[in-house]
């Protein structure tokens, strides 16, 4: 099939009642994202949690995987670590990119992605692929065609940039992936709301068919899969605005919390924590961390993971698994209070 010339134009779009609806349902929980993203008294964390749920959902299109204990997170907020991370083009999340490059530029996508000249000699990790002048050549066909396209909105449209480079696979090695990042960054990636892995979220909760679908059921799988990841993103925000208010609670209920309350943001920034850094973060003594995550540990507020004596992990008790959430709405109350500040 000739996804290039199969992509349903604006005009049919605005006269398909279902596509639009879904589509405002998707620009809808970005909107909210947003939002959220501004407002939350739990911002911080919970971007950071984002980030990390996006870099594995792209590794599940990679058909690998990478577990959120593998990730480290410095002072600043900065995300690093998973080191055998075996994902495509994993440089390009979170990195900026602007959509003129996505579109006219094959050497700063190529750049943006990291893909490197795959005509060198294989090392035993890495087979050896195309050399790099073939694939920029690929990728410039790849966007003339893109550029030959009917207007679309900015979501389908990158939808149609995803899928028509999937059909062209101008890489030759993890172009799903590739597919998945362009066309997220053209959509919900032009904003706050993503990284880079928004719309694979999604996929991955719904397990649609999208490798085999038609390019008019695919938009619609697409729309679909952005409105869950970003419902996804949601959850996890309200998820951990009801920990830090019940921490918040326990804390201020304490004669004499001490630090208490700098241990459980540390835990909240950081798929586990353990005395050592809360020892290293706070300036204070390995005897004095391990009290604390005690006392945290002993008043619920955090749980201790390993079942071992000694180099203990902890994680605050909030899952990541997609479900209904019933915490009130963070906007219902615009003053409430920031856990995270300071103070």
């Amino acid at each position: 099939m000739d996804f290039d010339e199969d992509f349903p134009d604006i005009d049919r779009v605005m006269n398909d009642n279902t596509l639009l609806a879904e589509y405002a349902d998707a620009q809808a929980m970005l909107a909210r994202v947003e939002e959220r993203q501004r407002l939350s008294p739990v911002r911080r964390p919970w971007k950071i949690r984002c980030f990390i749920a996006e870099r594995q959902a792209l590794a599940w299109v990679d058909a690998t995987a990478i577990d959120a204990d593998a990730f480290t997170v410095d002072g600043r907020g900065r995300i690093g670590g998973a080191d055998f991370d075996l994902t495509h083009w994993r440089r390009a999340v979170g990195a900026p990119v602007t959509l003129d490059i996505l579109r006219t530029n094959a050497i700063g996508l190529l750049d943006w992605l990291g893909v490197e000249d795959g005509s060198t000699a294989a090392t035993p990790w890495a087979a050896p692929s195309s050399p790099l002048a073939d694939v920029r050549l690929r990728v410039e066909a790849w966007q003339e065609a893109m550029a030959a396209l009917p207007p679309s909105p900015p979501l389908l449209h990158g939808a149609h940039m995803a899928q028509s480079w999937w059909a062209r696979a101008p890489i030759g090695r993890g172009d799903a992936v590739a597919g998945f990042l362009i066309g997220d960054r053209h959509g919900p990636g032009r904003s706050a709301a993503s990284s880079g892995g928004l719309v694979a979220i999604g996929f991955q909760l719904s397990g649609a068919a999208w490798k085999v679908a038609t390019p008019a059921r695919f938009d619609r799988l697409w729309l679909q899969a952005m409105t869950l990841g970003a419902r996804h993103h949601l959850d996890q925000e309200q998820r951990l605005r009801g920990y830090a208010e019940r921490a918040a609670t326990q804390i201020a209920a304490r004669r004499r919390p001490g630090r208490l309350r700098e241990v459980i943001m540390l835990a909240m920034a950081h798929p586990h924590i353990g005395s050592r850094l809360v020892a290293d973060r706070l300036d204070i003594t390995s005897a004095g961390a391990i009290k604390l995550l005690t006392i945290a540990t002993e008043a619920g507020l955090l749980v201790e993971r390993s079942g071992q004596a000694s180099y203990r992990s902890y994680a605050i008790p909030v899952s990541n698994l997609p479900s209904p959430s019933v915490a009130p709405d963070p906007l219902a109350v615009p003053t409430a209070r920031d856990f995270w500040t300071e103070g």
